[in-house]
């Protein structure tokens, strides 16, 4: 290493030292030496870490999936010196780096840096978060900060809040045959369409987050007038999380969306076809990342298909696919909700695409909806709650004739079963979706059904036989669904591991139990859903007899350091 260059490199080392005594996290480290030396960001982080150019490159190796052990001294250099001279990082190597730095690859990159790469190249480069490996990062449990008020008193313990005792929101009648179609033309059901106050609701943007906008805006578009439109939709559409959707549209795309909002082109099936693939977008982005990003854009995305349903001329088909679009962001909307444990909003919403659902007379959304209710019920554990949704869901999905429904609705039907009934008639209820889940989706009002796969369907029977307390038969399970397993299902899999730990704890096996809570709790850092974060402190709660175990206490710090529990 050059002498000038290694004298800046232990001054920074000293540096580093002295500020991580004092609690900085690498990020903050990285902004003060960034006030000294004119450096890129990938170099700035390096010398937060202290690391030599050779350290850096044999840890990039290790971490490498590809295992090809590609980079080398100069090549790194090459990308420090970007974009002066040298070459650009590659997006999938500035994820390891981010791993490597315990930061973001965000934070790895300015803004004209960033700037450079294409769509497909900056989704994975916003996903890449890895603050939670600092253990000086004051992180916060995922809790939804975006409404005004907090969740109602609960009793509260060590490892989290123990279940809510609250009283259940009264719903309408929405069980009537299919030959009472005309309830939904009656006052009540039109106004619960209509926008209108509700206790805990996303909050407008302010200053900070017009702000936060413009500086995203000014990586993501170089061109003044396109930052402009993309401006306005962002805007409408919820602001910064909608920028993710908004760079998989064409300018001409933009152009048309934006004319729409304006109400200065009438609706046609292009529009649509339009508002539809944003919203497919939304249900991949809730995976990745969780509802906390979604359910500002779903919102507002929703009150501008409300708007549109009532502001413009439409024809019956038109009118009907823009009233099958607002009921599947009702969904989407209620899904999110309920993930942040917001359950009188997600039974808000819930019920006005019920709303929506009879006004198109399909059974197939109103069984769907009303299975979401009774699995949400089931979650606060009302089990005649839940019984009566899921029945419900049951009547709707038959006359439906759809066997992917059929299939998704049995599936809630089951678990319900297990956790009421403690027979086998749950099990058997469960077999009998499975093997309609085979079926493919023959109809484009069905796209909601898009994760109704056997596979998926029988990840259930884990849950189902820890209701029915067989433990050797669930762990069984657990193993092989997990062997096959989609990668990509982050929450899914996070419950499943839950369910597993819980299993090994009525086995006594406390150390792999630990362990299974410990991974699970790994998906948290990167993932908003307040109730799988729940779930994790309601699992290391079943763990208090065995608190004085070295393994349980190595959890316990691992917890700590995530913020999941204090």
């Amino acid at each position: 290493m050059p002498g000038e260059g290694y004298r800046i490199l232990l001054d920074c080392r000293r540096r580093s030292k002295a500020l991580r005594a004092r609690s900085f996290t690498f990020d903050q480290i990285a902004d003060v030496l960034a006030l000294d030396y004119d450096a890129s960001p990938l170099r700035l982080y390096r010398y937060a870490h202290g690391r030599t150019a050779s350290d850096v490159v044999a840890a990039h190796n290790d971490l490498d999936p590809a295992g090809a052990a590609s980079l080398r001294e100069a090549r790194l250099y090459d990308y420090e010196a970007w974009p002066i001279t040298g070459r650009r990082v590659p997006a999938r190597i500035i994820a390891i780096f981010a791993r490597l730095y315990q930061t973001t690859a965000r934070c790895l990159l300015s803004d004209e840096v960033y700037a450079s790469y294409n769509t497909r190249d900056r989704d994975p480069l916003d996903r890449a978060d890895h603050r939670h490996l600092d253990p000086h990062q004051h992180r916060h449990p995922r809790s939804p900060t975006i409404y005004n008020e907090a969740f109602p008193a609960r009793e509260s313990t060590a490892y989290g809040e123990a279940p809510p005792r609250e009283s259940t929101p009264r719903l309408a009648a929405y069980d009537e045959p299919l030959s009472t179609w005309g309830l939904v033309t009656t006052a009540p059901l039109r106004d619960s369409m209509e926008p209108q106050p509700v206790p805990a609701r996303v909050l407008p943007l302010n200053p900070a987050h017009y702000t936060e906008l413009l500086r995203a805006l000014r990586a993501e578009e170089a061109d003044v007038k396109r930052r402009e439109l993309l401006f306005e939709l962002a805007l409408l559409l919820g602001g910064t999380p909608a920028l993710s959707l908004l760079r998989h549209l064409t300018p001409p795309e933009h152009e048309r969306l934006a004319f729409t909002a304006r109400q200065q082109m009438p609706i046609d099936s292009r529009t649509i076809d339009l508002l539809e693939r944003l919203t497919s977008r939304l249900w991949e982005a809730d995976e990745s990342f969780g509802p906390q990003q979604v359910l500002p854009v779903a919102e507002a995305k929703r009150a501008l298909i409300n708007d549109l349903l009532h502001q413009s001329s439409l024809s019956p088909v038109l009118r009907n696919r823009l009233l099958r679009l607002y009921w599947s962001l009702s969904h989407m909307s209620g899904w999110c909700h309920y993930d942040l444990l917001d359950f009188p909003n997600a039974t808000r919403r819930y019920t006005e695409g019920l709303a929506a659902a009879h006004e198109l007379q399909a059974p197939a959304l109103l069984a769907h909806l009303h299975g979401l209710l009774a699995d949400m019920a089931l979650h606060q554990r009302k089990p005649t709650v839940a019984m009566d949704h899921s029945f419900a869901a049951e009547g709707w999905a038959k006359k439906s004739h759809n066997r992917l429904q059929q299939a998704a609705t049995f599936n809630v039907v089951a678990r319900v079963l297990s956790g009421a009934s403690h027979d086998d008639a749950g099990l058997r209820v469960l077999d009998r979706a499975i093997a309609l889940a085979s079926a493919k989706p023959n109809d484009a009002d069905f796209r909601h059904l898009f994760w109704c796969n056997p596979d998926h369907i029988d990840r259930h029977i884990v849950f189902c036989l820890v209701e029915l307390n067989r433990p050797d038969q669930a762990i069984a399970e657990a193993d092989r669904i997990m062997a096959k397993m989609d990668p990509g299902w982050n929450r899914e899999r996070g419950i499943l591991q839950l369910e597993y730990a819980t299993t090994l704890i009525k086995k006594r096996e406390i150390p792999a139990a630990a362990a299974m809570i410990g991974e699970t709790a790994q998906i948290v850092t990167s993932h908003s859903s307040t109730r799988l974060a729940n779930s994790v402190r309601q699992a290391r709660r079943r763990l208090r007899p065995w608190e004085d175990n070295k393994y349980v206490r190595d959890l316990d710090q691992r917890l700590r350091e995530f913020s999941i529990v204090h």
